[in-house]
C-alpha cells in the first residue's frame, strides 16, 4: 500500500469540510421540516397517523445526519492527529480505493467485514 502524500491528505480534508457542510445544511432542514410538522394540526386519527410517521421519519433523518457528521468530524481529527488512512482497529493502511469511495473511512475492509459480521449475530 502507498501512504497519502501531503496533497492527498489536503484533498481528503477538504472533501470531508464540504460534506460537513453539506450535511449540517441537510440536518437544518430536516430539523425545520420537523418543527413545522409538529405545528401541524390533526383533524381525524388518519391524519394524526401520518403526521406520527412524518414525524419518526424526520427523526431517523436528524439521527442518520448526526451519525455522518460524527463520522466526518472523527475523520477531521484523525487527518489533525496526522491518523488518518489507518485503521482503528488494526492500525494498516486503509486502502486508498475505499478512502475516496468514503473519506469517512475508519476501518480497512477486512475489519469492517469482521464488525459488520458480529453485528448481524447480535441482531
Amino acid at each position: 500500500m502507498v501512504s497519502l502524500n501531503l496533497s492527498e491528505i489536503a484533498a481528503f480534508k477538504a472533501e470531508l469540510k464540504d460534506l460537513l457542510e453539506q450535511l449540517r445544511a441537510e440536518a437544518g432542514e430536516e430539523y425545520s421540516e420537523q418543527t413545522k410538522q409538529q405545528d401541524l394540526h390533526v383533524h381525524d386519527s388518519g391524519e394524526e397517523a401520518e403526521a406520527v410517521v412524518d414525524l419518526m421519519m424526520h427523526v431517523e433523518n436528524l439521527a442518520r445526519h448526526d451519525e455522518e457528521i460524527a463520522d466526518c468530524l472523527a475523520a477531521l481529527k484523525r487527518i489533525d492527529e496526522g491518523d488518518f488512512g489507518f485503521c482503528l482497529d488494526c492500525g494498516e493502511e486503509i486502502e486508498l480505493s475505499r478512502l475516496r469511495a468514503c473519506p469517512t473511512a475508519s476501518r480497512c475492509i477486512r475489519c469492517q467485514s469482521v464488525l459488520e459480521a458480529e453485528v448481524r449475530k447480535t441482531a
